[in-house]
C-alpha cells in the first residue's frame, strides 16, 4: 500500500463516505458507513474516527480532509451555526476536533465545495479556471472553484445559491427565505409536486421515467423543474461568469431527460453573451466526488504549509 496519502471524509445526514486519497486524486479503500448524525453530537465523530482508523491500516495519513453540510469558516475549520442535516451540532470546531483526535492536521469545508473542487481538478471541469457546480438531490448544493481553489467568500458561505427568492412560495423551505426556490428546483421538490399532481408515492427517477413514457403530468412537472433550475443557474452565471457549470447528484442521473429542457430554459434566462460560451455538463465522479474533494483539500493544506485549521 502506498503510505503517502490523505484520508478524505464526506459526511452526510445518512452516510459517511471515506477513502485514502492520493495527491493525484486517486482513491483507495473507498467505503460508506452510517454517519450517525441523528444520534448525538458525539456519534458522527465516532463514525469518522472509526473510518480514519480503518483506513490508516498501520500507516499514518498525512492529513485529514472533511466535507460536511453547512457553512464552514475557512480560517478556523468551524461549522458556523446549525444545519438541518446535522441536528446535534452548532458552532462545532470540526478541524480542531479531528486534528486533536487523530493527531494529524485537518482541513474542513462544505461538502458541495469539496465536490466542486474534485470535478474542477480531475473531473468534468478539468482545466477550467472558473467552475460552478450544483449537486441536485434532496436539496441543492453549490460550490465555486476559481483557479483550482474553493472560493469560500468572506464568511465561508459562498455558494448558498439554492436559497434564492426565485420560487413562487407555494412550497416553503425550512431555511426561512421567502419564496426560496430550492423546494421547486430540487429532487425533493419534484417529488412533492408529483404527489400533488396525483402521480403517487414516486421518486424523482420515476417522475422522469413517467415523462419518458408519455405522461403529460410528469412532463409538465419536469419542464417547471428545469425552468426554475435554469433561472437559478442564469442568476449565478451572470454573477460569477464561469467557464463551465457542472451538475451532479442523484437527479442529474436522468441525463438528457434533464439536460435537454434545462439548456433550452437556460438560453431563455441567460444574457446573449453567456448563452453559447457557458457549458452545462454532467458531473463525472459520481458519489465519490465529495471524498475526492475532501482529500484534495487536505493536500492543498499540506502544499500551503498548513498544520490544520
Amino acid at each position: 500500500m502506498n503510505t503517502d496519502f490523505v484520508i478524505g471524509l464526506d459526511l452526510g445526514g445518512t452516510d459517511l463516505k471515506a477513502a485514502r486519497v492520493f495527491a493525484d486524486g486517486r482513491l483507495e479503500g473507498f467505503h460508506r458507513t452510517p454517519s450517525r448524525t441523528t444520534e448525538s453530537a458525539e456519534a458522527p465523530f465516532e463514525a469518522m474516527i472509526g473510518s480514519v482508523r480503518a483506513l490508516s491500516d498501520g500507516a499514518a495519513p498525512r492529513a485529514i480532509g472533511l466535507g460536511c453540510p453547512g457553512v464552514v469558516d475557512g480560517d478556523t475549520g468551524m461549522l458556523v451555526g446549525t444545519t438541518a442535516h446535522l441536528p446535534h451540532w452548532m458552532d462545532v470546531a470540526l478541524a480542531g476536533t479531528l486534528a486533536s483526535r487523530t493527531g494529524r492536521p485537518a482541513a474542513v469545508d462544505n461538502d458541495a465545495n469539496c465536490a466542486a473542487l474534485a470535478e474542477a481538478r480531475i473531473g468534468a471541469a478539468r482545466g477550467a479556471s472558473v467552475v460552478l457546480m450544483l449537486t441536485l438531490g434532496t436539496g441543492i448544493g453549490c460550490g465555486l472553484v476559481i483557479d483550482g481553489h474553493i472560493h469560500q467568500g468572506a464568511h465561508g458561505g459562498a455558494g448558498e445559491l439554492a436559497h434564492s427568492p426565485l420560487g413562487d412560495g407555494s412550497l416553503p423551505c425550512a431555511c426561512g427565505v421567502r419564496n426560496c426556490v430550492e423546494p421547486e428546483a430540487s429532487g425533493s421538490g419534484l417529488v412533492r409536486r408529483a404527489r400533488e399532481a396525483g402521480l403517487g408515492e414516486v421518486t424523482a427517477e420515476e417522475v422522469f421515467a413517467l415523462a419518458a413514457s408519455g405522461d403529460a403530468r410528469a412532463r409538465a412537472l419536469i419542464e417547471r423543474f428545469a425552468d426554475r433550475l435554469a433561472a437559478l443557474l442564469a442568476t449565478a452565471v451572470h454573477l460569477v461568469d464561469p467557464e463551465i457549470v457542472v451538475i451532479g447528484g442523484g437527479v442529474a442521473q436522468a441525463g438528457e431527460a434533464l439536460f435537454a429542457p434545462l439548456r433550452i430554459a437556460f438560453r431563455g434566462y441567460a444574457l446573449p453573451s453567456f448563452r453559447d460560451v457557458v457549458r452545462l455538463v454532467p458531473a463525472t465522479l459520481g458519489e465519490r466526488a465529495g471524498v475526492v474533494g475532501a482529500g484534495l483539500l487536505g493536500w492543498q493544506m499540506l502544499d500551503n504549509g498548513g498544520n490544520g485549521r
